[in-house]
């Protein structure tokens, strides 16, 4: 089945002295992108969740101080390692966690890129709510920055919002060009978004919280893969450090589209 995978970007600033060639007392975490996703693929078989979990981070880099690794431990204690010579390989299934699992760096000037994603996960207990850490490692030494995965200035976690996908067309029958798809507004969210893929073409978009329609399009005649994500998102600053958290629940199946 198609998948949106929308991977997050982690990039760590590194603020080091010219002169003394040691590090200032700013952290060399700059900014943290968290997010969490159940998904729920509608098939044949009825309703399968699946749990994703996307990161991203930002460094700068000098002739002296290079982040070597970044380390992420969740609230449940599990902890995931991306090393600087990781290349963002997808469709690899991680033989300690047993799903896929893409990390990723790439310098980009004096800014390095970091990437990762654990996807498809069948329990929500390997991420959770509570505090994240994060862990880069220079060399030299390293920061660590904790981050509350909730609402801010609250003991509550972020909920995941119900999504019972699209009202209309009826994706239990074949699909006729050209097609409209709506949704019922969710009150509580804070953004919508759609991603249609099917026979080499994909057409997607990001929507604010009050959209319910996608549409009318014309799509290839056969099999596609329709997906609709309503979420949450919270923005602030820790310890110096700009974040964004968001919590998203996505609607997934597949249709097929007939000729006229």
């Amino acid at each position: 089945m198609y998948r949106s995978i929308k991977l997050w970007i982690i990039v760590l600033l590194f603020f080091i002295s010219a002169c003394s060639g040691v590090k200032n007392d700013k952290s060399v975490i700059s900014s943290i992108d968290l997010g969490l996703t159940n998904t729920k693929v509608d098939s044949k078989d009825g309703l399968v969740d699946e749990y994703d979990m996307r990161v991203s981070v930002r460094t700068r880099e000098d002739s002296e101080f290079k982040v070597q690794s970044l380390t992420i431990v969740t609230p449940t204690g599990t902890s995931f390692n991306v090393k600087r010579n990781d290349k963002a390989a997808i469709d690899q299934i991680d033989p300690e966690f047993g799903i896929e699992i893409i990390r990723g760096f790439e310098l980009k000037g004096e800014e390095g890129v970091w990437t990762f994603a654990a996807i498809a996960n069948k329990g929500y207990e390997l991420y959770g709510d509570g505090f994240y850490t994060f862990i880069a490692d220079y060399g030299k030494g390293s920061d660590t920055i904790k981050l509350w995965y909730g609402e801010p200035g609250s003991n509550n976690p972020l909920p995941f919002l119900t999504n019972n996908g699209f009202t209309s067309p009826d994706l239990s029958q074949p699909l006729t060009n050209p097609i409209t798809f709506t949704w019922k507004e969710n009150p509580e969210a804070d953004y919508v978004s759609v991603f249609m893929a099917g026979e080499g073409e994909e057409k997607f978009d990001d929507f604010p919280a009050t959209t319910t329609s996608f549409g009318p399009y014309v799509y290839k005649p056969g099999k596609w893969s329709f997906e609709l994500t309503i979420g949450l998102e919270r923005k602030g600053m820790v310890d110096g450090v700009n974040f964004t958290i968001s919590k998203g629940t996505v609607y997934t199946t597949e249709a097929i589209v007939i000729e006229d």
